[in-house]
């Protein structure tokens, strides 16, 4: 007789709430089914694990027990291979799903017209991986390949593109294959909202000839915030209190673009302080060197093919106070440009709302355990990503159909859906039957009715 056992299904409940009301699976994977027997059942694992123990793939196997399988609709336990190469079937027709993915948001009117794009990357462990390159670290692993990835999301918290790039790619390159990701999905005069990363003449003129809008942070170039500070000192100023914090602000139109002029006592005076800090370390860090350069010691040695070379030091001195070289006078202010013309106030609150993009990335790295990427093969690796994409698109679909729930934190999510579970029981006569348990008031609010249809209605294999 076999023995009784437990595992999660909060997940897996999650997961089918949302299914039966978009029939997701069924939109998104389209045609794909008929190319593999389990596709599907594969790709609901993947989704399933990322939602609970995050393991790698080589071991879903033995971490989760056959009843698992089984609730998930496979007809036997799958091997190890079949998981890669259901991976890499994702990964190779990962076009196909996102475009599927976009076409099911928009019939269902879930695209709204504020969309923030952004850009982030992980890294690999090893370097054998076909997309990992060296590039800026956004995970302080410098030394390691990455890839780099843009999601973007709308304000209602939809997420509506995905676009994956060597780990070399830098942010307004990597805008342009974002726009040609989401040209046919977005309604006319939608405006994208991104930080400076993405700010390029070429990329606003694009986001204008597509008939959309943008609303972008200006790069704090010296010569255009103090040509704008100029402006603003000059000029009679609109006062906001946003989130408590008072902001002063001057609109200056040049022509089609409108510039945002801000400023900030509360930002003045915090980055005056982290600057004045970081110029007091440099002089506390460079002390021991004063002493080797009035003495004629060597600093450091460099290796060439003339022998090495000894670097020595002179002092160059200054009369007075030693200048902070880290303060640049722009200390408060930030510009946003805009091809929309509207109150500075809104203009900024709607800035601000950049966070909704920057909590899907962290949701994606930290939520769904996106670091690191122990993939190797190119479709692997793009598959893992779709599946990581597409794992927190359920979680805020789930959040979408269900107002109630003000905490997004994925994490808190994963750990009270976890706390659900069934137990599968084998009794003598061969019969067996299944208990949910731990049934809480924060998981009826999250699950709801779809919590009583799994206890009424058992999966087909009970």
């Amino acid at each position: 007789m076999r023995e009784n056992i437990s595992f999660n299904v909060g997940n897996l409940i999650l997961i089918n709430k949302v299914d039966r009301e978009y029939k997701f699976f069924d939109n998104v994977m389209g045609c794909l089914k008929g190319k593999t027997k389990h596709l599907v059942e594969s790709m609901k694992a993947f989704i399933n694990n990322r939602l609970d123990k995050c393991v790698s793939i080589n071991q879903l196997t033995e971490i989760y027990p056959e009843e698992w399988f089984q609730t998930l609709k496979f007809k036997e336990k799958p091997k190890q291979r079949t998981f890669y190469r259901d991976l890499e079937r994702i990964g190779i027709n990962h076009v196909f799903i996102i475009e599927k993915y976009q076409q099911l948001m928009k019939k269902n009117n879930l695209f709204s017209k504020e969309q923030f794009p952004d850009f982030s990357s992980s890294y690999f462990e090893g370097q054998k991986a076909e997309l990992g390159a060296l590039g800026y670290s956004r995970d302080s692993q410098p030394g390691k390949k990455q890839i780099v990835f843009g999601v973007q999301t709308g304000i209602n918290g939809i997420p509506s593109a995905l676009t994956i790039q060597k780990g070399n790619v830098q942010d307004k390159q990597h805008m342009k294959f974002m726009l040609k990701t989401v040209e046919k999905i977005l309604d006319k005069d939608s405006l994208l909202v991104f930080d400076c990363g993405g700010y390029t003449k070429e990329n606003k003129r694009r986001i204008l000839d597509m008939r959309y809008n943008y609303l972008s942070l200006v790069p704090r170039n010296n010569e255009v915030y103090k040509s704008g500070i100029k402006i603003y000192k000059q000029s009679p100023k609109g006062v906001m209190y946003i989130n408590g914090i008072k902001y002063k602000c001057v609109k200056i139109k040049k022509e089609k673009e409108i510039f945002y002029v801000f400023h900030s006592q509360v930002l003045y005076k915090k980055l005056k302080r982290n600057r004045n800090q970081k110029f007091k370390n440099e002089l506390n860090k460079n002390d021991p060197l004063i002493k080797k350069v009035e003495k004629g010691k060597e600093i450091s040695r460099f290796l060439s093919r003339k022998g090495e070379i000894i670097t020595k030091g002179v002092i160059q001195k200054q009369l007075g106070k030693i200048k902070n070289s880290y303060i640049t006078g722009i200390e408060g202010f930030f510009i946003l440009e805009s091809s929309v013309d509207d109150e500075p106030y809104k203009i900024l609150r709607l800035y601000k709302k950049r966070d909704i993009v920057e909590k899907l990335i962290r949701n994606m790295k930290e939520g769904t355990e996106l670091r690191p990427i122990n993939c190797i093969t190119k479709e692997a690796i793009i598959g893992y990503l779709v599946i990581i994409f597409l794992t927190n698109c359920l979680v805020r679909l789930s959040h979408y159909l269900n107002k109630d729930i003000v905490d997004k934190n994925l994490k808190l999510l994963k750990k009270k859906l976890g706390s659900l579970t069934v137990t599968v029981i084998y009794d003598q006569s061969v019969f067996r039957f299944s208990v949910l348990s731990n049934i809480s008031p924060e998981i009826r609010q999250i699950l709801g009715d779809s919590l009583k249809e799994f206890r009424e209605k058992p999966p087909d294999w009970m």
